[in-house]
C-alpha cells in the first residue's frame, strides 16, 4: 500500500514538473529575442576600458580595421582607435579619413571646436573627385597626399629607396637589349596595364603611338601579347624578379598615369627606372623634379605631338650609344638634389618585401598629427594660443579628366568622366552649404541641394551665353 501511494505521489510530481517545463518553453519561445545595440556595446566598453589619458586619434573611415592601441611617437604618444563610441570622449582630438572611402554624408557631426579632421589620400583622383574642390579640401586641418604642398607629402610613396632605384641588377646595355629583342621578337616598347578607361586617356595616347612605333601590350588595354603564365596576376607579381627581367629586355616602357595631377607618380615610373628601361612619362606636370637625372626619361609634355615622340623613340632605338646615356646616372648615382632631399626627409618606409622594419606612411602621418596635437596642448598650458591648421586646395586639387586629340595633345573634354567630375563639384558646394547653415547632412539632402545648385548655375550660364 505504501509502495502504491509513493508511486502515485512520484507520478503526480513528475506530471507537475513536466507541465511547468512545457509552460516555460512556451513563454521563452514567444519572447522577442534580445537585440544587442550600439548603446549596450558602448556601456559595456565604457565600463570595462580604463580611462584614456592621451589624446585620441579616431579613424572615422576604415575604423573596423583599426586596433585600439597606443602609438609611441618619440617623446609623445596618442591613442589610435576606430571605435566611434569614443566620438564624444573629451580626449578625442582628431578624426582621420582615408580619401578613397570618404563619404560626404557620413561625418562626425556636429563638429566641436576642438575636433580636427585629417585626410590621408595617396591614391588617384579617379578614386574620389571630391578632393578636387576647395569646398571639401578646406574641411581638413591636416593632410597627407602625394602633393608636395600637403602637410605630410607622399610623392615617393612607391619608391623604395635611392639605392633600389640606382640598382644595376637588371640593367642591360642597348646592344644586349637588341639581341634579346631579335631573339624573342620583341617590340621596342612595353605596355602593361589593366585599367583601360582613365582620366588621362592613356589608352588613346598609346593607340596613337602604335601607329608609329611597335608596342607589346601585355595587359587588358590594347592587348596584343600574353604574359608568361607565371606572371598572369599583375598584383601578385608586380614586384617579382621575373617581371622585372621581362621589362628589362625592352628599351622603353609606357609610364602614363591614369590621371594628370601634380606630383602623382606611381610604380609605372619607378619600375622601368629600377630595371634600366627608359620610361615614356605622362602624369605629373612637375615630373622632372622627381627624375633621378636630367637624362633618364622621355617626358611626353616635351613634344608637340605623338608623331614627334615616336620619331625620337625610333632614333634612340637605332642609336645604342645615345640610348645608353640615359642610364649614366646608375653609375654616378642620383644627381637630382630635390629627389635626394625628399628621400632623406622621409621618416617612413615603402612596404616592399619582408625587409621593411620601420613604420609605413600611415603610422608616420598618425605620429605627425599626434605631435601637432601635443604641441597645442603644451601651448595652452603655457598660456599661448593654439596653432590653427587648415588645408588648401593645392594639398590635392587635381584638374578635370581629359582626352587627347589626333596629335596626342590633351585638348579635349573627357565626356566619360566629366559627368562624374561635375557631379562631385556640386556635391562639394552642397556639403559646404549644409555645414555652414547647420543643415542636415545626409545623402538625400546633399543630393537635392547639389541638384538645385547645378540647375541654378546652368541657368545663369545659359543667360550669359544668350546675351553674348
Amino acid at each position: 500500500m505504501r509502495v502504491e501511494r509513493a508511486f502515485r505521489c512520484f507520478s503526480l510530481c513528475f506530471f507537475i514538473l513536466f507541465v511547468a517545463l512545457l509552460i516555460l518553453l512556451f513563454v521563452l519561445g514567444n519572447e522577442e529575442p534580445r537585440i544587442w545595440t550600439d548603446m549596450d556595446d558602448k556601456t559595456s566598453q565604457d565600463s570595462q576600458r580604463p580611462e584614456i589619458r592621451e589624446p585620441i586619434i579616431l579613424w572615422w573611415t576604415d575604423g573596423d580595421d583599426q586596433l585600439n592601441e597606443y602609438l609611441d611617437c618619440g617623446d609623445v604618444r596618442c591613442f589610435v582607435t576606430g571605435n566611434r563610441n569614443l566620438t564624444n570622449d573629451p580626449q578625442t582630438k582628431v578624426f582621420m579619413f582615408y580619401g578613397t572611402t570618404f563619404k560626404y554624408y557620413d561625418l562626425p557631426l556636429p563638429r566641436k571646436p576642438h575636433h580636427e579632421w585629417a585626410l590621408v589620400h595617396e591614391e588617384s583622383p579617379m578614386n574620389n573627385f571630391l578632393f578636387s574642390f576647395e569646398e571639401v579640401m578646406t574641411l581638413f586641418n591636416h593632410t597627407s597626399t602625394f602633393r608636395r604642398e600637403s602637410d605630410y607629402p607622399l610623392a615617393t610613396q612607391f619608391l623604395k629607396s635611392g639605392e633600389w632605384l640606382a640598382s644595376t641588377k637588371h640593367l642591360l646595355s642597348a646592344k644586349e637589349k637588341s639581341i634579346q629583342s631579335e631573339r624573342l621578337k620583341l617590340a621596342p616598347v612595353i605596355f602593361v596595364n589593366t585599367d583601360c578607361g582613365t582620366g588621362s586617356d592613356r589608352d588613346g595616347y598609346v593607340q596613337l603611338l602604335m601607329k608609329y612605333v611597335q608596342v607589346d601590350s601585355y595587359g587588358l588595354c590594347q592587348h596584343n601579347r600574353d604574359l608568361p603564365q607565371s606572371l598572369r596576376d599583375p598584383l601578385e607579381n608586380m614586384l617579382d624578379d621575373e617581371f622585372f627581367q621581362l621589362i628589362a629586355k625592352y628599351k622603353f616602357a609606357i609610364a602614363i598615369e591614369n590621371a594628370i595631377c601634380e606630383d602623382y607618380v606611381t610604380e609605372k615610373l619607378w619600375r622601368p627606372l629600377h630595371v634600366g628601361t627608359i620610361p615614356i612619362v605622362l602624369g605629373s606636370p612637375r615630373i622632372k623634379d622627381l627624375l633621378p637625372s636630367n637624362k633618364s626619361a622621355i617626358v611626353v609634355d616635351d613634344y608637340d605631338s605623338v608623331e614627334d615622340i615616336a620619331r625620337y623613340i625610333n632614333y634612340l632605338d637605332s642609336n645604342d650609344e645615345e640610348y645608353d646615356q640615359y642610364f649614366n646616372w646608375k653609375k654616378t648615382g642620383i644627381t637630382n638634389d630635390y629627389l635626394l632631399k625628399l628621400l632623406a626627409a622621409r621618416d617612413w618606409e615603402v612596404d616592399y618585401g619582408p625587409d621593411v622594419k620601420g613604420k609605413d606612411f600611415f603610422e608616420g602621418f598618425e605620429c605627425f598629427v599626434c605631435r601637432r596635437v601635443h604641441e597645442n596642448i603644451r601651448r595652452e598650458k603655457d598660456g599661448k594660443d593654439p596653432l590653427r591648421y587648415q588645408a588648401a586646395l593645392n594639398h590635392y586639387g587635381c584638374p578635370a579628366p581629359v582626352k587627347v586629340n589626333d596629335k596626342g595633345q590633351r585638348t579635349l573634354e573627357n565626356h566619360i568622366f566629366m559627368e562624374s567630375f561635375t557631379k562631385h563639384k556640386y556635391l562639394a558646394k552642397a556639403l559646404q552649404y549644409h555645414l555652414d547653415k547647420n543643415l542636415l547632412v545626409d545623402e538625400e539632402s546633399i543630393q537635392q541641394t547639389a541638384d538645385k545648385i547645378s540647375k541654378t548655375q546652368g541657368s545663369l550660364q545659359h543667360k550669359r551665353q544668350s546675351s553674348v
